[in-house]
């Protein structure tokens, strides 16, 4: 009896101990994790093996959603979409909203697309529409962040950039966390710190990839998009971990 139950309990311990290498909240805060820059870019570089089509599907449906946006919001507002000069005033100012908060929600899916590969979950492009129940969190958010670093950057510019990189896990936060806009800013942030100068050189050369793939007449990007994708995906994966219920942070 004994040898029909050794398999699967081998099975259930590998599973285990694959899991526990992920984060979680409570070690982000702490700073128990690494930012091996090389073993994330190669991770991710296997990864894209099979999963190329699922980012690009989900960027190009991201592309299409967002033109579909801004000539929504264009018709709601009488603007044109041919005359920049339409932008301004009252009207111009209201359909920048309308696009700012409904693209928040693509930009959330396209970001889960390389966290949900980074833990094989399933996943494919139509990621991209399926965060739109978390639009308003997300645009406050978007509009705190904006507002913060925009100050940083008036204050001699380094602050600036320490929130630029500190705040680069708040989107995932609030979708695959369930946080509100200020939790997932100060759990972003607050993480982040314990390793920024490691996850600022992971930003650079992301960075560097995607020059490398636009230089390649542009052919490259085939590669690099999936690439950069993927490897965010690995590094919140090894911050954050899998999907659960919000803590109290």
């Amino acid at each position: 009896m004994s040898d029909i139950y050794n398999a699967p309990q081998a099975e259930l311990t590998e599973e285990a101990s694959e899991a526990s290498n992920f984060g979680s909240i409570p070690k982000a805060l702490a700073g128990d994790y690494q930012v091996a820059i090389g073993n994330t870019i190669s991770e991710a570089w296997q990864r894209t093996g099979g999963n190329k089509g699922t980012v690009w599907l989900g960027v190009l449906l991201y592309m299409l959603a967002t033109i579909a946006i801004s000539f929504i919001a264009a018709m709601i507002t009488g603007q044109s979409l041919t005359d920049p000069s339409s932008g301004g005033g009252l009207a111009g100012i209201v359909s920048n909203i309308i696009v700012f908060a409904a693209t928040a929600p693509l930009s959330a899916g396209m970001l889960m697309i390389g966290i949900k590969i980074a833990r094989d979950e399933q996943v494919s492009g139509t990621e991209v529409f399926a965060h739109f129940d978390k639009m308003l969190p997300l645009a406050i958010a978007m509009v705190l962040m904006y507002l913060l670093l925009t100050l940083g950057f008036l204050l001699l510019i380094l602050p600036g950039i320490y929130l630029a990189i500190a705040y680069l896990m708040m989107t995932p936060l609030i979708v695959d966390k369930n946080m509100g806009p200020w939790q997932a800013l100060e759990t972003s942030r607050k993480a982040v710190t314990k390793h920024w100068f490691p996850i600022f050189g992971f930003v650079i050369v992301l960075s560097l990839i995607y020059m490398a793939g636009g230089l390649a007449l542009l052919i490259g990007l085939i590669w690099a998009v999936p690439l950069a994708s993927i490897a965010y995906g690995v590094l919140y994966r090894n911050m954050f971990g899998g999907h659960e219920a919000n803590p109290e942070v």
